[in-house]
């Protein structure tokens, strides 16, 4: 069973350039205007359970190893849908809303896409 699913329904004009850096950056529709041009907006659920190393995100069937937690991903996944997805298999989060995957970045990712987390 999934902790959390969502939608992207919205993409910031800068989002794609933050994913180029490995780094895909996530926020439910209660995003701040200055934010939402870095951000890949999306619908919001009921974060089900905790997100930890060993479980793994599928973004559009593609699925990726969750490598580091960061201190507040949980807490601001279940709260405001915020959080930095990166691309780099670090063992250990640089930030607190930092979740950390193995695995290159999607190559396509747009409104419509889909994100589970396990």
């Amino acid at each position: 069973m999934s902790l959390y699913d969502i939608e992207i329904i919205q993409v910031g004009n800068s989002a794609l350039e933050a994913l180029e850096d490995d780094m895909l950056i996530l926020f439910n529709k209660s995003v701040p205007a200055d934010a939402a041009e870095f951000c890949f907006v999306h619908t919001h659920d009921k974060l089900k359970g905790e997100i930890t190393v060993g479980g793994k995100v599928v973004i559009d069937n593609t699925s990726y190893p969750i490598t580091a937690v960061g201190d507040a991903v949980n807490q601001n996944l279940g709260n405001l849908g915020h959080i930095t997805l990166r691309f780099d298999s670090a063992n250990q989060a640089d930030f607190v809303g930092s979740l950390h995957l193995a695995g290159a970045q999607p190559n396509t990712l747009g409104v419509g896409s889909t994100l589970s987390f396990y």
